[in-house]
């Protein structure tokens, strides 16, 4: 499956039916777990046998020593008939046992595959689809497919082999009184094939809304402050009352649909008994059929309609699991994934070239317009312009979140697209505007679970930035900071980033407005962090202040995404160009002062 890059999951409902693709791609999973569900299939025809035998046993006890009205004679088939349902009831939980570890570890793959596929992605994928949404895929829909696999498939095999089982020993009571019987069985597929069709349809709509209300939840969780400083709780609320009802009546249509097959194939299932005593009359009374061989046909009977009655609760299982399915595998066809090259170096100088890149985001609207530009090895450039001239989605080039859409971008001469991906990620550290620190220990974040990093060089790295007697405060380095490092400071949130650059000493440094977040009092400490951090490596640092930008080499210019003008302070305040009225705009106040 191949779509435009960035797109959207198609969703299920423009999904055609092809389940028998969606089982075979299930099966592939399963494949390397075929020893647990090889033994629930290999009791399935046990079970099933077990089942057929209890009402010949219970013919035998009637026909024999109840109708010859000797009671000493039933002690053999009630030990028979006890011995039978021992049996079958332990059999039955080794059998669902063994497909529940078979489904469960059909999930574990599928969820570790979805995950590992979702790492591969581009970043124009997260862009276009919600965090909630995927967080489902990952757990409701991989779960969903499980529950198909084992409580589904596996025990619509096992009624399948009992129907069969039960249909041959009617014919062998009495063929007549079995045509009567399977005479409902048209009807009863025939509704039950218009029930299927319509619980499909509802159940990609269920799991549509549950993604829309796990997205909408994740949103507003992780915007909760917003809603409360501007006083939004109230319209949040009513917002999420709605989305809440919309997915109730989905949850409402599909009860509705399961509960009206079950009732329906629970109505047949009387009225055919009711038909057959009816239609039996004659020959028990015509000894032409014994009281034993109707209580048994009967009992064939109830039985025959049972895994047909359950069938309304398989079919919601196996169109809940198919409908996850489309989704799932609608996520690991996604083609937009970071390609990766064979190229690496002993050691990287750290020279990169902009060769007439051209990008954008969306088709029409150009971010880059034939961006030119060399940065020697160990030089230090800042980026300069106003929002929207292209600053930062250059430095998201060189790590390749995005690619250029035309044009090349080069480190030591040679194109990002043939590098290693992650030779090339190990060689360029990052530090945003807005840090992300994940929930666990200091020394987690510091290392990124590089547990091959030793203690005393998370330290050297801390003491470097400044930022040692912030961990020392907290209680070290197994400290635990809260989710996105709440219970740090903004600068002090910085200054970990730029310890945990130095601890994995890349060759390459980006800092996109590392400092502009910060207050007066953090800036001396932060400037002397970011000095630190850019010694010697090739730097590219887009800033906002003049203490920043005083650090480099040189200053380029960038202008409706293109380099307008590059050189230094002092050349491009001569030159009389855009840096200038930037410079007279924004930073003479704070030179002069």
């Amino acid at each position: 499956m191949s779509r435009r890059p960035g797109a959207p999951p198609a969703g299920a409902e423009d999904f055609k039916g092809l389940d028998l693709s969606l089982i075979r791609r299930i099966g592939r999973f399963a494949l390397p777990h075929w020893r647990p569900l090889g033994v629930s299939l290999m009791l399935l025809p046990l079970t099933a046998g077990l089942n057929l035998v209890q009402p010949w046993l219970i013919k035998e006890a009637i026909d024999g020593p109840i109708a010859s009205k000797q009671p000493e004679g039933l002690l053999p088939w009630a030990g028979l008939l006890l011995a039978a349902l021992l049996i079958n009831y332990t059999l039955m939980f080794i059998q669902g046992y063994a497909s529940h570890l078979g489904g469960q570890a059909i999930v574990h793959d599928l969820r570790v595959a979805v995950h590992r596929h979702m790492l591969r992605l581009h970043d124009r994928y997260f862009q276009a689809n919600p965090a909630g949404r995927l967080l489902t895929r990952c757990t409701n829909d991989v779960e969903g497919i499980g529950e198909m696999f084992a409580a589904g498939l596996l025990t619509l095999v096992s009624d399948v082999v009992l129907l069969v089982g039960i249909c041959v020993a009617l014919v062998v009571l009495n063929w007549e009184l079995a045509l009567v019987t399977f005479a409902a069985l048209p009807i009863l597929f025939g509704v039950s094939q218009w029930f299927q069709s319509n619980l499909r349809k509802t159940y990609r709509e269920l799991r549509r809304r549950v993604s829309i209300l796990n997205a909408y939840l994740q949103e507003r969780i992780s915007g909760i402050r917003i809603i409360q400083l501007f006083a939004r709780e109230e319209r949040s609320y009513s917002e999420f009352k709605q989305r809440n009802a919309e997915l109730m009546r989905e949850n409402f249509a599909s009860i509705r649909l399961d509960a009206m097959l079950f009732a329906f194939v629970d109505m047949m299932g009387h009225l055919v008994t009711a038909l057959l005593i009816w239609w039996a009359a004659g020959p028990v009374v015509e000894d032409a059929l014994t009281f034993g061989a109707l209580v048994a046909f009967l009992d064939y009977v109830s039985r025959f309609f049972q895994p047909i009655r359950d069938l309304s609760q398989k079919v919601a299982t196996l169109q809940a699991g198919l409908a996850s399915a489309e989704r799932v595998f609608d996520l690991l066809d996604e083609t937009d994934i970071v390609s990766t090259g064979e190229h690496q170096a002993e050691r990287i100088e750290g020279g990169l070239v902009f060769d007439d890149v051209h990008f954008h985001y969306q088709e029409g609207e150009p971010v880059l317009r034939g961006l030119s530009l060399e940065v020697h090895p160990g030089e230090k450039v800042a980026l300069l312009g106003v929002t929207g001239s292209g600053k930062t989605t250059t430095l998201r080039l060189i790590n390749r979140i995005y690619d250029p859409l035309q044009g090349r971008v080069l480190l030591d001469g040679v194109s990002l697209l043939d590098w290693d991906v992650r030779a090339l990620r190990r060689a360029v550290g990052v530090v945003l505007q807005d840090v992300f620190l994940f929930m666990g220990s200091v020394r987690d974040n510091l290392t990124l679970g590089d547990v091959g990093i030793a203690d005393e060089a998370l330290w050297t790295a801390l003491e470097r930035v400044g930022g040692a007697d912030i961990v020392r405060r907290l209680g070290g380095l197994d400290a635990v900071l809260k989710e996105r490092g709440g219970n740090l400071s903004a600068g002090e949130r910085q200054l970990l980033a730029f310890a945990r650059v130095l601890v994995y000493d890349p060759r390459i440094l980006l800092l996109d407005e590392a400092t502009s977040n910060v207050d007066t009092f953090s800036e001396a400490t932060l400037q002397e962090a970011v000095h630190t951090a850019m010694e010697g490596r090739t730097t590219l640092v887009v800033a906002h202040r003049l203490s920043t930008i005083q650090e480099v080499d040189r200053i380029a210019v960038m202008h409706q995404g293109r380099l307008a003008e590059i050189g230094t302070h002092a050349e491009l305040l001569a030159a009389d160009g855009i840096y200038r009225k930037l410079y007279e705009t924004y930073f003479a106040a704070g030179d002069a002062a």
